[in-house]
């Protein structure tokens, strides 16, 4: 697994994690629909569209219906949590149609909140987050940040990596990634009748439920082929279409950060 890093000192960027479970369960994707999308006319709409027993369609069919119902949406929340030793998390409120995105999660021990809108990535952390990771040198900046937001460099690569790295994570792009995938034994989570998807061939296959009685959204995947130090980690899409309005900080809020640069570090 990658991490982004700033500056070439290892500073852990949200993020990485996500990009762990998209790799992991990426081959396997599929799933649900959360009963969140009441009171939204296009859930409202997709829902009438494709609810039938999912269980008693074959493959093909299956994949149809998931790719409609996908299609059909805006909005999602995707939460990644980590078990094991590392355990932490992130959560996501993304823009399907624009990319755009929010995000907050824990980086090394320190909250970290993003913006990112229109391609500009705006970062919120502590005082103490910035200042393990810009270092002494940079003093001057990191006052600056406290209590702002960083804007990084039109020409810091950071931009386009969280963009792929969000992107990664995209329902649309599980469903339409789904290939080499083998059905499972249905069974229950949260009491909710799901369908499950599983990697093919694989011992410990990182596994996809999709609820039987509703749309054919992403709703969970979980993978437990994680590195050693990690516990199994769990992908979760939830509030399908529920509008969010992703609005970059004010200009009194922001600090203009120099292009801090990325390479491989650790991972979260």
């Amino acid at each position: 697994m990658y991490v982004v890093t700033v500056g070439g000192v290892g500073a852990e960027w949200i993020g990485a994690s996500m990009a762990r479970v998209g790799r992991a369960v990426r081959v396997a994707a599929a799933a649900t629909g959360m009963a969140l999308m009441t009171g939204c006319s296009a859930a409202v709409d997709l829902a009438d569209a494709t609810s039938a027993n999912l269980s008693g369609l074959g493959d093909e069919a299956l994949h149809e219906r998931m790719t409609k119902a996908v299609d059909g949406v805006r909005y999602v929340r995707v939460s990644d949590v980590r078990g094991g030793p590392r355990n932490g998390s992130v959560d996501v409120h993304l823009d399907m149609r624009t990319g755009d995105f929010t995000s907050s999660g824990n980086g090394a021990g320190h909250p970290i909140e993003m913006i990112s809108v229109g391609g500009d990535l705006y970062v919120k952390a502590s005082r103490a987050y910035w200042q393990r990771h810009l270092g002494p040198d940079r003093a001057d900046l990191v006052a600056a940040l406290d209590g702002k937001y960083g804007r990084a460099a039109a020409d810091d690569p950071v931009r386009s990596k969280m963009a792929k790295t969000v992107g990664s994570v995209n329902p649309r792009k599980f469903v339409n990634e789904l290939a080499d995938a083998d059905r499972r034994a249905d069974t229950f989570v949260e009491g909710r009748h799901m369908v499950v998807i599983a990697e093919s061939e694989a011992d410990d296959a990182a596994r996809i439920y999709i609820p039987a009685d509703g749309p054919a959204l992403p709703f969970r995947a979980i993978s437990n082929d994680a590195a050693p130090d990690d516990g199994a980690i769990t992908l979760t899409w939830t509030e399908y279409d529920r509008p969010v309005d992703i609005k970059a900080p004010a200009r009194d809020l922001v600090v203009e950060l120099p292009n801090l640069g990325m390479a491989p570090g650790p991972a979260l």
